[in-house]
């Protein structure tokens, strides 16, 4: 049986955004010091300051190349990546009770990442204020509990939530759960005020999935997946598969200050 490090962040959940992601990147163990040194790699390259963050992407074309980098990178590794993009408006718990609503779908995204790679996982998720301090042990016993019903060997064997200071694979799934968040917050609003340099972003991570807009959830598959909820909001506005285009190279200065005005 196979070791998995799990590292999980989520985007969106704050006043005014109508629709929260969650991100989870699954890392084989043994590929882990491969997958740190290449990320320590793009991350030298890009300029950016302090760690690695959606929120910072914001005015430069390093900070775009750094993304579709990750993404590129992420595409062509053992890695496997499962999101939870999340409707509020349609999600009737979310009304009632935001952490709980909130918790909720992270225990439904870790069994759905789990169950198909019949693997330990060791998950650890960035650091979310939370109104029970052991919040992680109880998703660890959920998780565990429904992946028990499952045709699947797959045991949740570790939670814990984590400064993304201190862990590289806490960074990149930031990045790219921010991006799909505010790609799918752009469905819903295409006027949303969303930096340039993030919507330039999120156009160029969208064609290196071979896709025309970051808004998509995707067909069921077990490296990169994109899963709409509640029900009722899947395939909408489509669905897609990937169809990964490595051709989008890097983004120039001058090709982005050009964008930018």
């Amino acid at each position: 049986m196979t070791f998995i490090a799990s590292f999980a962040d989520e985007s969106g959940t704050h006043k005014g955004c109508p629709c929260y992601t969650i991100g989870i990147l699954n890392i084989p163990e043994d590929f882990l010091p491969v997958f740190n040194q290449t990320i320590e790699q793009i991350y030298n390259a890009s300029g950016l300051q302090g760690e690695i963050k959606w929120e910072k992407i914001r005015k430069s074309s390093g900070q775009v190349n750094l993304c579709t980098s990750i993404l590129k990178f992420l595409l062509q590794s053992p890695c496997t990546f499962h999101s939870i993009a999340v409707s509020k408006e349609p999600y009737r718990k979310w009304h009632s009770s935001e952490e709980a609503a909130f918790f909720t779908t992270y225990d439904f995204l870790l069994r759905q990442s789990s169950q198909g790679l019949n693997s330990k996982f060791k998950v650890y998720i960035d650091q979310k204020s939370t109104s029970y301090s052991k919040q992680d042990e109880v998703m660890q016993i959920i998780t565990n509990h429904m992946l028990a019903k499952l045709p699947t060997s797959s045991t949740i064997e570790h939670v814990s939530m984590e400064n993304s200071k201190l862990h590289w694979g806490l960074q990149p799934v930031d990045v790219i759960t921010g991006a799909i968040n505010s790609g799918y917050h752009l469905f819903f609003d295409e006027n949303a005020k969303i930096q340039t340099a993030k919507q330039i972003t999120i156009a160029r991570m969208a064609k290196i999935l071979g896709w025309d807009k970051l808004q998509y959830d995707t067909y069921p598959n077990d490296h990169f997946n994109i899963w709409h909820f509640p029900p009722e909001t899947r395939a909408i506005p489509g669905t897609r598969n990937i169809e990964p285009n490595f051709t989008i190279g890097d983004i120039s200065r001058e090709e982005f200050g050009v964008m930018c005005t």
